[in-house]
């Protein structure tokens, strides 16, 4: 049927005639024409062979209206939803567009799953490309659509895919440049800063010679400062800032923008300009929370040239009195104490920033960043290392490995616990000396004091567990009795029954239930002291009656006795020397530290001043007084330094310290000395796994003396004894050991294992003998184990001895295929259903990915999922951690009712076999999870 013959043209060209025959308007003889013209334009431009101007009306306005229009609406939808749940983290440098996390992103599949599928849809059945060139406007729309919507998914391949088909099919247009800055931000997103900088620098001198979109330079600006903000070049990205914040139009970009400006000045310091920008912020009028955070930033730069502190105090303690930023307090806090130190007042800083650590016990980022902040005030203005390793052992633990300078402060943290645990050490050694050279009347008395102390800080706890338990009633009071009455809900009812027995006990219903001697209640008149007094005292009698913990005076190990405190203290003169060994070496410890680490050359110089004065019969004076004479050697300090050079070469003439006073080269032989010392040791340990004892021991009392002080020698000693047992010598071997943990401190690692070796050689024969078998029973188990598994094919990596022999039957390979498996117990969860629920979630969040549910019997009370098939561990693990998010059907199910896991094809056929999930678990959090 050709289409000048269609039936609907023949009547609309009939209607329209017999409008002119019956002498009706020409408007409306016009109308019925215009009518017949667009049943024209559809009935003719169907197809796409043919760049027709009526073939490209049809599908430009198709593809614009009816699936463009509808895809864009999706993308616009998923943004909103992403950018509700990616919230901003103020405690680090703002991005310009929040994109969230992996799993954030994958909670927008549906939205963008739907954009994609339009993109595609309009593609398909729109595109015009005749002669290598597309004729459809709308058809680049798809394109960027399908880029972006990808792009918002993290799936960044195929965003760079679609970018490139952009880029080359549509040159010279908008979405071509477009599509340009879009690919440079996927670079950015995959950590390739420079070669995203070097694309998007390009694009920015196409826009200085008019080669680019002028319509896409806002875009563009915005994409280079999200390329040169994570490399720290920040001169370059505050000039993007500035253009970016000129080029667009929407406040809420400028606002954001401006905020990221306010903070790269306050990182480098310059806190006037940055409070500047931070008030700029709110006059943008932004949400409440980046308002309120700027309000926050313009306070913590305050400075001594360029604040009204009596103003801002007022602001800040208004927002601290303000109800609804009751969670936001540890920000608050924090801010007062910047702004502290803007004024130099270190004193009421650190108050401040210790108050914003313990407000921030939800908010972990502020928490780390108010910690690291304190830790840095009390290293740098105060000194106190002491308390600077706490807050900065808070702050690891708190911060993230992508926080800016992670591992300089992972350092400086790691320094700071050394020289805490050597302080502390010979610390403690002093107090026990002190305190063991008092007379005993003063002794019993400052133990008294602690005793009391510890007794009202009890007390104080105690109060205020009982005031946090009737704030909390009241307040679940005064909820309840917003809506039905106190008494209906049973929840509330029981509580206060449970606070009232506690702290009243069980009362009968009557008259003056809260008195225990009531007859003499009449009798308590106003005036009456006497009779006050002893009903007073009776209650707190009865109110004593509840289950208070009694004080055992014969317990050493109980703080409220006087036993607890005397139990380490020094009674024996060797006692004493072991003190006073163990403050040396500590001292000396430290007093490298503060040289070296903290270069607090004061506080290195109090440590070796006490070294050579009150320990220059321990080993470690020598060093003592070499470290003296560099000290002051270098500072200049001519007679010191040769008094203690003097005090080295007369004294320790053959030492390596005094070869060292004498050649300047003579490190390079201790370091040739170091290298032989460990071939030594390695050569000594391959003939102890020979079973070579001999040998060992020749080689242990060798080394023993060419090498006098080495570090090494503890393990020397260590495996000389071990020899020595097995070849029977056993009270050789307890010789060795015991000289071993004489010269070896507690908190060596090698301490514990001598102590443990000491106890096994003296057993008599027949624990021996117990033990022995044990071992050997073990062995064989590992050895069998070894044996299954050594029936694997080659593999990337083997299963560590530390997990049990059960859960090392399972192998690691890369590049294997995956499932994901669910267990749930039947007795408690219908699989059927959730079999369907995860099939809509599949269809909802993975709609193009193809992944299939099927259900099977694991065992008789347990029921096993398998989700399947993934191509990559990669894309099982991101689906593995998508079950855990709010959307997932597993939220519905009651906790310990199911477990979760992925497992590679490989191994699936061993763990369906064997049906141990606890041992795979085990197998699965360390190798795949990385757990610990």
């Amino acid at each position: 049927m050709h289409r000048q013959h269609h039936p609907l043209l023949m009547f609309y060209s009939r209607i329209t005639h017999r409008l002119l025959l019956l002498g009706e308007s020409k408007r409306w003889a016009a109308g019925g024409m215009a009518m017949m013209g667009l049943w024209c334009i559809l009935l003719c431009g169907c197809s796409t062979q043919s760049a027709k101007w009526a073939n490209v009306t049809y599908h430009n306005t198709t593809c614009h209206y009816n699936i463009w229009w509808n895809g864009n609406e999706s993308l616009k939808t998923g943004k909103k939803k992403l950018l509700t749940a990616a919230a901003d983290d103020y405690t680090q440098l703002l991005p310009v567009e929040p994109l969230g996390s992996r799993d954030q992103a994958r909670s927008i599949n549906p939205e963008m799953d739907r954009a994609v599928e339009k993109g595609i849809k309009g593609i398909k059945k729109h595109s015009i490309y005749l002669n290598g060139e597309e004729h459809v406007p709308y058809i680049k729309e798809c394109y960027l659509l399908t880029a972006y919507a990808t792009f918002y998914k993290q799936d960044y391949a195929a965003t760079e895919n679609t970018c490139q088909i952009l880029i080359t099919q549509f040159h010279g247009t908008h979405a071509a440049d477009e599509g340009a800055v879009l690919l440079a931000r996927c670079m950015t997103r995959e950590k390739r800063y420079s070669e995203a900088e070097a694309t998007l620098d390009q694009l920015v001198v196409r826009l200085d010679n008019k080669e680019f979109s002028s319509q896409q330079k806002d875009k563009l600006y915005l994409a280079m400062v999200e390329a040169t903000v994570p490399q720290q070049k920040y001169k370059k990205a505050v000039e993007f800032i500035h253009l970016g914040i000129q080029s667009t139009r929407s406040r809420q970009v400028k606002a954001r923008l401006t905020f990221l400006l306010a903070q790269i000045y306050q990182g480098l310091d310059r806190r006037s300009v940055a409070a500047k920008y931070y008030h700029q912020v709110i006059i943008y009028g932004p949400p409440y929370i980046m308002e309120f955070n700027a309000r926050l930033g313009e306070a913590s730069c305050a400075d001594l040239g360029h604040t009204d502190l009596p103003k801002l105090e007022k602001q800040l303690d208004a927002m601290l009195r303000d109800r609804k930023n009751q969670e936001f307090k540890d920000q608050i806090y924090y801010a007062k104490g910047m702004m502290y130190l803007g004024v130099k007042d270190a004193q009421r800083a650190c108050d401040n920033l210790r108050l914003s650590v313990a407000a921030a016990r939800m908010n972990q980022a502020q928490r780390g960043k108010s910690a690291l902040k304190l830790g840095e005030v009390l290293y740098d203005v105060y000194e106190d290392y002491d308390q600077a390793q706490l807050y900065y052992d808070t702050a690891i633990q708190c911060l993230t490995p992508d926080y800016p300078d992670y591992a300089s402060i992972k350092r400086r943290s790691d320094m700071l616990t050394a020289l805490a645990s050597y302080t502390r050490q010979y610390q403690r050694a002093d107090s026990l000396l002190a305190m063991a050279d008092m007379p005993e009347a003063e002794r019993n008395k400052l133990i008294q004091a602690k005793i009391d102390t510890l007794n009202a800080r009890e007390a104080r706890a105690k109060e205020q567990a009982l005031l946090a338990q009737v704030a909390a009633a009241s307040k679940a009071q005064q909820n309840t009795l917003k809506g039905d009455w106190y008494f209906y809900n049973t929840n509330t009812v029981q509580k206060g029954q449970q606070a009232f027995q506690k702290n009243w006990g069980m009362r009968p219903l009557e008259d003056n239930w809260f008195l225990s001697n009531k007859p003499n209640f009449g009798e308590l008149l106003p005036y009456d002291n006497v009779q006050q007094a002893d009903i007073v005292a009776s209650n707190t009698d009865t109110s004593s009656t509840s289950s208070e913990p009694k004080v055992d005076a014969s317990n050493p190990n109980d703080p409220h006795n006087h036993a607890y405190y005397l139990r380490e203290l020094p009674t024996t003169q060797h006692a004493r020397d072991s003190l006073d060994t163990l403050i040396a070496s500590n001292l000396l410890g430290a007093a490298y530290l503060y040289y070296d680490g903290v270069h607090n050359i004061p506080r290195a110089l109090e440590c070796y001043h006490r070294l050579a004065t009150d320990f220059t019969s321990y080993p470690e004076a020598v060093q003592t007084f070499y470290m003296l004479y560099r000290i002051y050697d270098r500072q200049g300090n001519t007679p010191q330094a040769n008094y203690y050079r003097d005090m080295v070469l007369m004294g320790f003439p053959d030492s390596d310290f005094a070869n060292l006073i004498r050649d300047n080269e003579y490190y390079k032989e201790l370091l040739r000395r170091e290298n032989i010392v460990e071939q030594t040791y390695e050569e000594m340990y391959a003939y102890f796994i020979e079973h070579s004892f001999s040998t060992v021991i020749t080689i242990a009392d060798q080394a023993l003396e060419l090498y006098p002080g080495h570090p090494l020698l503890l393990k020397f000693r260590y495996y000389k004894a071990l020899s020595q047992n097995a070849l029977g010598n056993r009270s050789d071997a307890i010789t060795t050991l015991t000289q071993l943990l004489a010269t070896t401190q507690r908190s060596d690692t090698i301490y514990g294992l001598a102590q443990q070796q000491v106890q096994f050689i003296s057993m008599d024969s027949t624990e021996r003998a117990i033990r022995d078998e044990r071992r050997e029973f073990d062995r064989q188990s590992r050895a069998q184990s070894s044996r299954r598994t050594s029936e694997q094919e080659a593999i990337a990596e083997s299963p560590s001895a530390e997990l049990p022999p059960e859960a090392q039957v399972y192998r690691y390979r890369k590049g294997q295929p995956f499932y994901v498996i669910i267990l749930v117990d039947d007795r408690r969860v219908k699989a059927t259903e959730l079999q369907y629920k995860l099939t809509d979630f599949n269809t909802l969040y993975y709609a193009n990915t193809g992944y299939r549910v099927n259900a099977m019997l694991f065992t008789d009370t347990t029921q096993m999922l398998t989700v399947h098939k993934f191509s990559s561990e990669e894309d099982a693990l991101g689906y593995y951690h998508h079950l855990f998010q709010p959307e997932s059907p597993l939220n519905a199910l009651a906790a310990g009712s199911y477990t979760v896991f992925a497992i590679s094809t490989q191994n699936y056929a061993t763990f369906f076999t064997r049906k141990d999930p606890d041992a795979y678990n085990l197998y699965f959090k360390k190798y795949h999870l990385k757990e610990p």
